[in-house]
C-alpha cells in the first residue's frame, strides 16, 4: 500500500526492501526471520505497481494481507483472471499485452511493432520475436484460437 501511494501521489521513480532479519542485542532479536523470497515477492509487485499499469487492488493478496510465496504475482493474477479469458495478441493494447506473463516492456513493444508487419499467427511468430512462448501461451490468443501448448504439471 505505501509502495503504491509513493509511486502515485509521490512520484517515487523506485522502491527498495528488505527482508526481516534479527539483530543481536536490539529488542527484535528474538523475532523470526522473514523468507527472504517475500522481498522477491515484494520487488516484483512494485515492477507490476510501476513498470506494468496494476493497481495496488489487482494484486493477489493472501487473507493475511501477504502476497503468496508459491508464485510470482503477475502469474497468480493471470491465473484468476485471463485463464478463462485469454488476451487476443493482434487486438490487444500495450497495457493489456503487459498482463501477459512472459511479455515485459520490450516485449509488448516488439508485438506492437509485429503487428505493423502483419497478423501474428502462432507460437513462432511470438518465438521469432524474442517471448517465452511456454509463459505467455497459456493467456492468450492468436487469431481467435488458443495456441497449443503443453500444460505444466504444477
Amino acid at each position: 500500500t505505501t509502495t503504491a501511494h509513493l509511486y502515485k501521489e509521490m512520484r517515487l521513480a523506485r522502491a527498495y526492501f528488505s527482508a526481516f532479519s534479527p539483530v543481536p542485542d536490539t529488542p527484535l532479536e528474538n523475532q523470526p526471520a522473514e523468507n527472504p523470497l517475500r522481498e522477491y515477492r515484494l520487488y516484483q509487485s512494485s515492477f507490476l505497481l510501476r513498470d506494468y499499469g496494476f493497481d495496488l487492488e489487482e494484486l493477489p493478496f493472501t487473507q493475511a494481507g501477504n502476497l503468496p510465496l508459491e508464485t510470482d504475482p503477475k502469474l497468480a493474477w493471470a491465473r484468476a483472471n485471463l485463464g478463462e479469458t485469454p488476451i487476443e495478441v493482434n487486438r490487444a493494447g500495450r497495457r493489456e499485452l503487459l498482463r501477459i506473463p512472459g511479455v515485459g516492456p520490450k516485449g509488448a513493444d516488439a508485438i506492437l511493432a509485429a503487428r505493423r508487419r502483419g497478423r501474428l499467427r502462432d507460437l513462432q511468430d511470438l518465438r521469432a520475436i524474442g517471448l517465452n512462448t511456454a509463459r505467455v501461451a497459456p493467456f492468450v490468443l492468436l487469431d481467435g484460437r488458443r495456441p497449443a501448448h503443453q500444460l505444466s504439471l504444477w
